[in-house]
């Protein structure tokens, strides 16, 4: 909670002022594990889910001064979760993304305005499952979770 919420939401307060002056924007960059049940993440999840929660209500109290768009990325293929897939499975993960394809997805976003970007597109579909079937999302997760992960994760 201390980085990925109270770091966003301290250095916010203090660009306030210059970004209402400016007609400035604001750029947060949650996850996708803020709107969907991620196993063995439940803290990381909670902080991005209250970082999404913080930045919606303040978009609404800042409104029309300061916009704000806020960033789902979901599985890229970065220095910090590549190794970890190749490690256990032999290969990247089949559904990520290049770091330079989500930033580019990012930047157009942001030119055009949006309020949300999920990246990769995909992402999208998995939010809209959720939020019509949480049962089945819920069900399919816990399935993968079982079959796939959890045989790597063995606790004492």
């Amino acid at each position: 909670m201390d980085i990925n919420f109270w770091g966003s939401t301290y250095i916010t307060y203090f660009a306030i002022p210059h970004l209402r002056k400016s007609k400035g924007k604001i750029i947060v960059i949650t996850s996708g594990a803020a709107n969907i049940p991620l196993p063995l993440a439940s803290v990381y999840s909670a902080s991005k889910a209250a970082l999404v929660r913080f930045f919606e209500t303040l978009r609404v109290e800042l409104s029309p001064d300061i916009k704000i768009t806020i960033v789902f990325p979901g599985v890229i293929s970065t220095d910090m979760t590549t190794p970890h897939f190749v490690e256990k499975y032999g290969s990247d993960f089949f559904l990520s993304e290049s770091v330079s394809k989500c930033a580019k997805a990012i930047f157009r976003g942001i030119a055009r305005g949006e309020t949300y970007i999920e990246e990769p597109s995909w992402l999208k579909w998995m939010f809209l499952i959720n939020s019509v079937s949480p049962e089945m999302f819920d069900y399919l997760v816990n399935y993968l979770f079982f079959r796939y992960l959890k045989p790597y994760f063995k606790r004492d």
